[in-house]
């Protein structure tokens, strides 16, 4: 056994051993017990953060980064894992996205404050202890509250090309069956790996407050991607080509009212499709018809019976890119 010990802040692995507990965080106006594995393998480099449970009811994320904890061996490991299963414990304990602290969503406050609120110290210590010590990062979520959404891994392109290429191979071998591409700002955690220039691939797949099995196997299919096309562990066999599309146009309520969609998550579409209609509250009037604009793919759609002016209805992914050796 090749390797070396792993030193991360006051952390100590041996290498080919995992170091698995809870530790303590200092957020200011409290102490929180933060669940971390290092996975020390056979090599330094390269180094990968998995990451779930930034929204405190991601349950899918939550199950499929433990379970790689448990499974995966670090003698079959070229390289360094840093898992933390559930990134906002507060919020987790809440059962919601908001930590109660004070009220924020970690993802929306990136990259922290060491001297700020709650959630912002919380940032400030995933974004310097993790996120820059990482060649890639997996960020594993669900579908937006009150939405589902069919699986599917994302990445970004910037101004950076050699970031660029690692995040297209990422995306490319990711094993997920839909694959997107998104500007850096639609996601809001994104620019700070475009900053500390980590590879970043995000995998969304099951309902929030849900462990759902399906759900938790999308997750590791990607997982045990990311892991081949970085060379940490061997391919158990070449991930199916993506279905990798460049656009994504969300469908906006101009109403509030009640929702019924007529579409699910997953399903193609053609232009001028019926996607679900607003109804007055009291079930009568039709106050909007949502059609949609274009031929494409439902990637998400709302499922909540309540909404509100402006609220997303449903992201359609268009522009699909061809399945050539270039671009799979």
């Amino acid at each position: 056994m090749s390797g070396e010990t792993w030193q991360l802040g006051p952390l100590r692995v041996e290498a080919g051993r995992t170091l698995r507990g809870v530790y303590q965080v200092d957020l200011g106006r409290a102490r929180i017990g933060f669940p971390i594995a290092l996975i020390n393998g056979t090599e330094p480099d390269p180094v990968l953060l998995v990451t779930s449970g930034m929204d405190g009811d991601e349950y899918a994320g939550v199950e499929a980064a433990l379970r790689l904890i448990d499974t995966l061996n670090p003698a079959s490991v070229a390289g360094r894992v840093m898992v933390c299963p559930i990134l906002d414990p507060l919020s987790f304990e809440a059962m919601q996205s908001q930590n109660p602290l004070d009220g924020l969503i970690l993802r929306q406050v990136f990259p922290g404050d060491l001297e700020g609120k709650p959630t912002q110290r919380l940032a400030h210590f995933v974004y310097q202890t993790f996120i820059v010590n990482a060649d890639a990062w997996l960020a594993l979520g669900a579908a937006e509250p009150g939405e589902s959404c069919a699986p599917l891994a994302w990445t970004f392109q910037s101004d950076d090309a050699f970031l660029n290429t690692q995040n297209r191979i990422l995306l490319r071998q990711s094993g997920a069956a839909l694959g997107l591409f998104q500007p850096v700002a639609s996601w809001d955690p994104a620019p700070v790996a475009l900053t500390a220039s980590t590879a970043m691939l995000g995998s969304a797949a099951g309902t929030r407050g849900r462990i759902d099995p399906e759900a938790v196997e999308a997750h590791r299919r990607v997982i045990d991607g990311v892991l081949a096309s970085m060379s940490m562990v061997a391919a158990k066999s070449p991930p199916p080509a993506p279905a990798i599309y460049a656009t994504a146009v969300p469908l906006l309520a101009e109403a509030g009212g009640l929702w019924y969609a007529r579409v699910g998550a997953g399903e193609a579409v053609s232009a001028g499709q019926t996607i679900g209609e607003i109804r007055r509250l009291d079930g009568g009037a039709v106050l909007q018809t949502v059609n949609s604009p274009l031929e494409g793919m439902v990637l998400a759609v709302r499922t909540a019976l309540a909404v509100r002016p402006r609220q997303r209805l449903a992201l359609l992914a268009t522009q699909p890119q061809p399945r050539t050796p270039e671009n799979v």
